[in-house]
């Protein structure tokens, strides 16, 4: 298994992959019996790892090479006579090698800030020209419920008659970055981070965050040093760039 596949296990956990992604996935688990098995195996130690992060280091691998010696044991057993003779003491180190460097993978995701970490949205209250008063009541109440599909689909059509109003446009961004619309929040946070808006800062914290979500760290970093001191965001995103150091 190569690197990406352990972050496609992840964001599978997650609940971070399209519904496109999620059905290639599970057609893969269904006819890749290796990539099954690794998926098991990440999916066994990452329950594990999250229970562990705070024991000592020297206990961490200890107890990893336990798990992973067991893994591979269960699946010895439920091979045919044949193979488990030829399943020796060498081949279960490889194995068990194998499952301590996806844990030490693990270790170090688990130990990385995510987007999950940081998404905790301030709830909105919506100035707009125009629109109907039915909609700003329900985009409201759908976005401070986290049901971003549908307060998506309402700030839309809310900027189609108020197109040039940053805050609409902010949380239209905001929906967009939870449903993986990466170019078209994107878009939207430049053009307000460099304009005078009072969201210019927010919108900078949450460009950053949108990168933080695809992986890129460099760009997350270098976006987090362009948020002012006096921004309501400045705190976070220095406890975020001190974690990404």
């Amino acid at each position: 298994m190569e690197e990406k596949d352990y972050i496609l296990f992840e964001n599978y956990l997650q609940r971070d992959l399209s519904a496109s992604d999620v059905l290639a996935f599970e057609n893969r688990l269904a006819i890749d019996t290796a990539f099954k098995h690794s998926f098991i195996t990440y999916k066994e130690l990452s329950g594990y790892l999250e229970q562990t992060l705070d024991e000592e280091s020297s206990d961490f691998k200890r107890n990893l090479m336990h798990i992973s010696e067991a893994h591979f044991n269960t699946i010895q057993t439920e091979q045919p006579k044949a193979f488990r003779k030829r399943f020796n003491i060498a081949r279960l180190a490889i194995a068990a090698s194998v499952v301590v460097l996806i844990g030490l993978f693990l270790f170090k995701q688990l130990k990385t800030p995510t987007y999950k970490d940081f998404n905790t949205h301030e709830t909105i209250d919506l100035t707009v020209r125009g629109g109907s008063v039915r909609d700003l009541v329900e985009v409201t109440k759908a976005f401070n419920n986290r049901e971003f599909s549908k307060a998506n689909t309402i700030l839309e059509r809310l900027l189609k008659t108020d197109s040039e109003n940053r805050q609409l446009q902010l949380y239209y961004a905001i929906t967009n970055i939870e449903l993986n619309r990466f170019e078209t929040a994107d878009a939207l946070l430049i053009a307000i981070s460099k304009s005078e808006s009072v969201y210019k800062n927010r919108a900078l914290w949450y460009h950053a965050l949108s990168n933080l979500k695809q992986g890129k760290t460099e760009v997350t970093q270098s976006l987090l040093k362009q948020i002012n001191e006096e921004a309501d965001d400045y705190e976070q995103a220095q406890k975020l760039l001190n974690k990404l150091e």
